[in-house]
């Protein structure tokens, strides 16, 4: 089979409209499940209850991504939660508190 010539393909970048709309249900997670099959992520958020007799966690959320934009949901993540601690750190008077070197995913491309 030949294969075709990707040469005539241009790309380009258009903007996004980002819709969320009001009806659009927000629940708190607190475990995250990610389970991973090809080059697919499904990732299941949980909500858990504790009562007298069990913990039961529910699922709130399901998302399927592909591998890409989980490495790049990823790396915003850690992004916000560096910008987050080292807020938390100046609060305090202490010295800037990153995640390691090396920390962010490296995107394959």
């Amino acid at each position: 089979m030949q294969q075709p010539d990707l040469s005539k393909f241009t790309h380009f970048s258009l903007p996004i409209k980002w819709i969320i709309p009001d009806s659009i249900r927000t629940d708190h997670a607190t475990h995250l499940v990610v389970q991973q099959q090809g080059s697919e992520f499904t990732l299941y958020f949980f909500a858990a209850y504790k009562d007298l007799k069990e913990i039961t966690a529910k699922c709130v959320g399901k998302f399927v991504m592909s591998a890409e934009n989980v490495g790049q949901a990823t790396n915003g993540l850690i992004e916000s939660l560096n910008k987050f601690n080292s807020l938390l750190m100046a609060m305090r008077g202490e010295e800037d508190a990153r995640t390691p070197e090396g920390t962010e995913l490296s995107h394959s491309s």
